[in-house]
């Protein structure tokens, strides 16, 4: 099972209007209920009509929501017929499955991380969207020094796949839930204390601001910073 995948069993999150632009919650709200499982791939979205009017927005909002989530290649759309969740996510969890049974040790995973996180920081500060910034904010908000250990790793991780998702990679998703998953032991060790996992989270809001400003280099140099300090407690753990 992959950390997406324990996510499934979380209540359906309702839709909620905050302070941004409404395409942008929407199109944040809808991936969410794709990633999570509540839209497998092959479903039929609601008619536009009826979608509309269960989040009581315009279809003219609905639709421009839409549009990036097919610029994403999480639907199909066709005219005069409901959007089609596409098999993207599974793609992902096909890499993922397929090299799970590769004998990568934590080292091997950690050095995997230090390549390919610092470009996907990278790449967001350039490519992120509006929707994108909202839901690395979603998951910094939900993130705090008083969560106990596994929940916060659990948002540590999230954090980073929500980065990798905005790469429209299937290959670069599989692979960043290989490595989360090969380290998710370790890694709780960053996650033992209140200091430690209050450094977690400092770490993820440079990353964000730097994303959110659009500063490339600002962006991959937080993420190398963030890492470091992660694969030290992890280190200090193991030598405990």
């Amino acid at each position: 099972m992959t950390i997406e995948n324990l996510m499934k069993t979380e209540p359906e999150p309702a839709f909620q209007r905050r302070s941004r632009a409404l395409s942008a919650e929407l199109t944040a709200h809808l991936e969410r209920l794709i990633v999570s499982g509540r839209f497998p791939a092959g479903t039929a979205l609601p008619p536009e009509r009826k979608l509309a009017e269960s989040l009581g927005v315009s279809r003219t909002s609905l639709r421009e929501a839409l549009l990036e989530l097919e610029s994403k290649r999480l639907i199909e759309r066709h005219q005069g017929r409901p959007s089609v969740v596409t098999g993207f996510h599974q793609e992902a969890d096909d890499v993922h499955a397929g090299l799970a049974d590769l004998p990568v040790s934590v080292d091997n995973a950690t050095e995997i991380e230090d390549l390919i996180e610092p470009h996907l920081a990278r790449l967001a500060a350039r490519n992120a969207t509006k929707a994108d910034i909202l839901q690395l904010e979603t998951v910094l908000n939900a993130s705090h020094e008083y969560l106990p250990p596994e929940q916060s790793m659990q948002m540590d991780i999230e954090f980073h796949l929500v980065l990798a998702r905005m790469c429209s990679n299937p290959l670069v998703l599989g692979v960043s839930q290989l490595v989360a998953e090969r380290i998710k032991d370790f890694r709780v060790r960053a996650h033992v204390s209140r200091e430690t996992r209050r450094v977690c989270i400092e770490g993820h809001r440079a990353v964000y601001n730097a994303v959110a400003a659009r500063d490339q280099d600002g962006a991959e140099q937080a993420m190398r910073r963030h890492l470091a300090d992660v694969h030290r407690f992890m280190s200090d753990g193991f030598s405990s």
